[in-house]
């Protein structure tokens, strides 16, 4: 029983990796569960950690400094590539008025909190957590925490504890809200969804994200380059995976099999 004990108790690198591998399980495992058709995602995760560090649950600071960075590099390295693709096409259909609406809606957040600091005197620092946490910027609670830290030397977990507290009610505050302003408007999501397909099948300089396996024996052998001279309209391909398991970044020679 000591050896359970101190799996879960002694820090080290085994209880670290045992404590992430638990918390991200249990979060996962609770991101199945829908409530009236509305899941909470992710987010459980975010309540799994919370309950696992209020029973002491926790790891050693500089593997947690180590994890958390790491974590929100791959998090918004994930985002870039996803949106990629598309970022500079988009500005075409609207996404110039997109970005300004975005900007308002940070200023306005920005306005907001720096008025809840002078009003209710609660510490700047601890409002910057929870500006980020109402609206779910979790890159944003990454950059306010290296800010304070480069600029006082220290950090300030009031920072992390007023975006965990906001956070749940941040996720909340939009499902709630996504779900009015479709009652509201009374939107068939069905119906825009297949608006939508059309809309992208009439235009050809559409993005859209796809993953697609070669059966076509036209190409099998071809490399990317020549592939491209073949097919009359604009695409990227970001990674190929072959059948062996072994994925790889396209290049303009990488060469395309059968079973990509």
């Amino acid at each position: 029983m000591e050896w359970f004990k101190a799996l879960f108790f002694q820090e080290g690198v085994a209880q670290s990796v045992v404590i992430l591998a638990a918390v991200i399980s249990l979060g996962l495992l609770l991101s199945k569960i829908k409530i009236a058709k509305i899941s909470f995602g992710i987010t459980w995760i975010l309540f799994a950690g919370i309950a696992f560090s209020h029973f002491g649950l926790g790891i050693d600071g500089n593997t947690l400094h180590f994890v958390k960075e790491f974590g929100l590099i791959l998090f918004v390295y994930s985002i870039g590539l996803q949106v990629g693709p598309g970022f500079f096409s988009s500005f075409k259909k609207g996404g110039i008025k997109l970005n300004m609406l975005a900007m308002s809606i940070v200023v306005l957040g920005v306005l907001t909190t720096l008025a809840l600091h002078f009003i209710t005197k609660t510490p700047i620092q601890a409002m910057t957590g929870i500006m980020s946490g109402a609206i779910t910027n979790t890159p944003g609670l990454g950059a306010a925490q290296q800010t304070y830290l480069d600029v006082n030397g220290v950090s300030d977990p009031s920072i992390a504890m007023g975006y965990a507290v906001a956070y749940p009610l941040g996720v909340l505050g939009i499902i709630f809200s996504i779900l009015f302003i479709k009652s509201l408007f009374r939107i068939d999501i069905s119906k825009e969804l297949a608006d939508s397909r059309k809309e992208k099948g009439k235009d050809q300089e559409s993005t859209v994200k796809t993953t697609v396996t070669v059966r076509n024996p036209a190409i099998f052998g071809k490399s990317m380059a020549e592939i491209k001279k073949l097919v009359d309209r604009k695409f990227v391909v970001s990674r190929v995976g072959y059948p062996d398991g072994v994925i790889k970044i396209a290049l303009a020679d990488t060469i395309v099999i059968q079973g990509c």
